[in-house]
């Protein structure tokens, strides 16, 4: 297994961009694995019922995208552009 990598190791991680997001939603949909850009790990997909929100987040690394919902008008960023990643348990 390769070294772990850390958050801090990949600031905006995992998408640095809207299109990058919208490419890794698409897939997940599809039906295909979506991994982090940083270490290859499989992402998983976070959800936030309440706010309805959304966001990608790696299962080794623990590194998250930026929260976002998906409409009728497609992905829309909800929150920070730069996400921080996860923290202790990941409770945000």
């Amino acid at each position: 297994m390769p070294d772990a990598v850390t958050p801090a190791d990949i600031p905006h991680a995992p998408f640095r961009s809207l299109e990058g997001l919208v490419e890794a939603w698409a897939a997940f949909r599809a039906g295909n694995p979506v991994p982090c850009p940083g270490d290859g790990a499989p992402l998983a997909l976070a959800v936030d019922g309440a706010a309805g929100v959304y966001r990608f987040v790696c299962v080794r690394c623990g590194a998250a995208s930026q929260w976002f919902d998906s409409g009728a008008n497609g992905l829309r960023i909800r929150g920070p552009t730069q996400p921080a990643p996860l923290q202790g348990g990941g409770e945000d």
